[in-house]
């Protein structure tokens, strides 16, 4: 493959020749050396900050301090970014480690880790949204939702019903990240995340009694003392599909 910029040249050491290993140093010239993961890592930073209306060739390259023609040394297009940029993603998912005697706190324990991972990685859905990445898809990739799907077998749930607790899983776990997490980890402005109720301040008297109420009566709860509750309402749910 054709490299345009000393800054994108293979180099070794002395020592790596020896031992017959070429790798690229970190850094050349004060710019990061490119490889296909660091291009990806740095359009996941632009999906995470602008969303994928702002995920170009040219943002890109900006955020990376070369030119967009220098990317086409290690990525075909931008389709060829996104491959890898799920790619990058989908390495660091972490792998379902459940345990069908204890099957509550196993449950538990991998929706945590799945919210992590989808907090790392703000935007992924919203461009899942936008654009088809199902062609990407493999099946390493999907490993873990195939172990998912047979811990909901392994309870005694019909093909149906671990369906319908799988999907549902990646919902609330994916929703919860993208949307409540999201307002609290990136809040807009001039926001206080723990000073939102949900309800305009500009409501006539008596309008929206019940969610004044609710308001009223309630405290503030972090968004991972509400996510323990979005647990609690889904293991009852499979509890009740067993």
């Amino acid at each position: 493959m054709a490299e345009t910029d000393d800054t994108e040249r293979l180099t070794a050491s002395p020592g790596e020749h020896a031992a017959g290993a070429r790798r690229r140093p970190e850094f050349r010239k004060g710019r990061p050396t490119l490889t296909r993961e660091r291009i990806a890592r740095a359009a996941l930073e632009i999906l995470s900050e602008t969303g994928p209306a702002e995920l170009t060739m040219r943002a890109v390259g900006a955020r990376l301090g070369v030119s967009p023609r220098a990317l086409y040394n290690y990525v075909a297009d931008r389709r060829d970014l996104l491959g890898e940029m799920v790619a990058v993603c989908q390495r660091a998912r972490p792998q379902p480690r459940l345990d069908t005697d204890r099957w509550q706190e196993s449950l538990r324990t991998y929706c945590r880790d799945l919210r992590a991972w989808y907090r790392a990685h703000p935007g992924m859905p919203a461009l899942a949204r936008a654009e088809d990445l199902t062609p990407f898809a493999s099946a390493d990739l999907l490993r873990p939702d195939d172990i998912l799907v047979e811990f909901f077998l392994g309870l005694g749930l019909s093909p149906q019903n671990a369906y319908r607790a799988w999907s549902i899983t990646v919902l609330q776990v994916s929703g919860f990240a993208e949307m409540w997490d999201a307002w609290h980890d990136r809040p807009p402005p001039g926001t206080d995340p723990a000073a939102w109720t949900g309800v305009p301040s500009n409501l006539a008297a008596g309008e929206l009694p019940h969610l004044r109420r609710v308001i009223a009566e309630s405290d503030f709860e972090p968004p991972d003392v509400l996510f323990e509750s979005v647990l609690t309402m889904l293991i009852a749910g499979v509890e009740a599909m067993r």
